[in-house]
Order: C-alpha cells, then structure tokens, then sequence
C-alpha cells in the first residue's frame, strides 16, 4: 500500500506541475475547464457530470453544509484500501486550487477509464490499490462571496460582511469564511499560540474563539478521521513553495523529508525550511501533529505582495 501511495503522489505532482501553464487548453470533450472562475455552482454540475461519465471509478458524497447552505463535497476515486487526502479553497480568494483539484480528478479518471497510463505510471493498477479523496472546495461560502460579492447573500447580512470587511464592498482579498473565521487558523494544533492572531471577525487572520469552532472545520476534522489517509495534501497560493514539516517527530523527519523532496524536484517549488517555532492552526499543522504522518502544504501561482 505505500508504495501505490508513494506513486499517486508521484502522479499526482506530475500533474500539477503542469496544470497551471495549461488552463487555456480545456477541449470541448472534457468536464473541468480550467480557464474558467471555478464557481461553486460549477464545482457541483462537474462533479455531478464526472460521476455520471466515470462511474467505475468515482463517487461523491457532502461530508457538511455550511451556515448558508452549500454542500462541502468530497469525491473519491479508486478502490483500494490505502489513502491520500487532497483539499483545496481553505482560502476563499485561493479558489484556483479548487480547479486544480478538480482538473486531477478528470484527469486520473480519464486515464483509468481508457486503461491508459498517465506520464508513465498505470493509473488503473494504482487506483485499484489505493483511493484519492478530495474536497475541492473547503469553503464554498467564501469562495462565494470573493467571486460573486454581496449579492450571492441575504440583505440582512450585508452590512455584517463589509464590516468584517474593514468597510469595503470590494471582496476580492477575502480569504475567510462568512463568519470572519479563517478556516486554515481553526485546526487544534498550538491553535492557543497562534501568531498574528486578529481578536475580531475580519475578512483574515482571525482563528475564532475556538478551535474547530466552524462547520467547515468540523467537517473537515470529522472526514480526516473517517478516511484515516496516509498522506495529506492541502493546496494553498501564492509563492512556488512547499510547507512540509511541522513539529514533525525526530524519527519521521527523514521520511517527510524525502517526500518534500521529491515533491520539489517535479514541480520546481521550494522547500520551505523546518522551525519548531512555527505559529500552527493549520490542516496540514493539526494533521502531521495528530497523525504523525507526512502533509505538504503547496502554495502555487505567483507569489504577489500580500493584502
């Protein structure tokens, strides 16, 4: 089971290592368009439409719906027994990492279903062994309203979200959910000791009053534990680099390590170096401290001053 893990990642950094210098070459026979703003209410036509079109393979299910009613998809596809977890849009302005789930999720299924090999690697022997869950879209709320603004919400709520919005109606920097809550600050990983912590909701940095406080995050934190995955990616962006250690274990830094290596020699990202002082409340910080097993944190895209 490792080892099929250890080439899905393999697969897995292949593509993504070339997603993003390909979105303008969507064809009319594939689902996921990668060209487009990746909406939530395109996120549930394709994965309806992936399911119809790769039923052998593929199923989907909500694993929670949020304040404002928006399903938290997740989709799995393949059948064997070791897993790997891979989620996107923690960050609501961080949507294209929402396309990059979805466009692996075409992709590895295309490839199984045509009993083609995908860059070498025969995806159908692999995803027989083992099983990708992904949750492309961790925060649909936020997403929601950095794409299509006030109107997506009820009136009553307006004046609520441009206050947590330092007073502007322009939602294109938000990263957190409708409750001014950051989802990727909210795990229970030295979540009292985060840094840089904003005491109020704000449309970033704000952990809330407690860990695992949100829907989203409960959700999350739930499905981590049902599908018990080997190894977890959470995408993030901007900036080309690779979070991978977090007050990792003495013993299992040698192992994460040549994983994070490898996931820098396909894609060309950087590796970020290992503190034990980093701040936490992080999916991949609760996951390697709970787990004790290997999280990467890719942030992809241009890195561009910070708002």
């Amino acid at each position: 089971m490792r080892k099929s893990i250890l080439i899905i990642l393999c697969m897995l950094l292949v593509l993504q290592s070339t997603i993003i210098s390909r979105q303008a070459e969507a064809r009319s026979s594939t689902v996921v368009d990668p060209s487009t703003t990746y909406t939530y209410a395109k996120l549930t036509r394709d994965i309806q439409s992936l399911a119809r079109k790769y039923p052998e393979i593929m199923e989907y299910r909500s694993i929670g719906t949020t304040r404002y009613g928006r399903e938290i998809w997740a989709v799995g596809l393949g059948r064997g027994e070791a897993t790997l977890f891979i989620n996107g849009s923690h960050h609501a302005r961080e949507w294209l990492t929402t396309t990059l789930n979805m466009y692996m999720i075409e992709q590895y299924a295309a490839a199984y279903t045509a009993n083609r090999k995908f860059e070498g690697y025969d995806a159908r022997t692999i995803l027989n062994k083992t099983k990708i869950w992904f949750v492309p879209m961790v925060n649909p709320d936020g997403v929601t309203l950095q794409q299509l603004g006030l109107d997506a919400f009820p009136s009553s709520v307006h004046q609520a979200l441009i206050t947590m919005n330092g007073g502007s109606r322009n939602f294109k920097r938000w990263k957190a959910n409708l409750q001014g809550i950051d989802p990727n600050r909210q795990y229970d990983s030295y979540w009292s000791s985060l840094e840089a912590n904003i005491s109020y909701p704000f449309w970033r940095n704000h952990k809330g009053s407690s860990p695992v406080q949100t829907l989203e995050n409960k959700a999350m934190v739930n499905f981590t534990y049902e599908i018990d995955p080997e190894i977890a990616v959470s995408y993030h962006s901007a900036g080309r680099i690779i979070y991978w250690s977090f007050h990792t274990l003495a013993a299992n830094l040698p192992r994460d390590k040549r994983l994070a290596r490898l996931f820098s020699d396909y894609t060309g990202y950087r590796l970020m170096p290992q503190r034990s002082d980093s701040s936490g409340g992080g999916y991949t910080d609760w996951f390697i401290t709970t787990f004790n097993r290997p999280a990467f944190t890719p942030e992809i895209g241009i890195s561009r001053p910070r708002l």
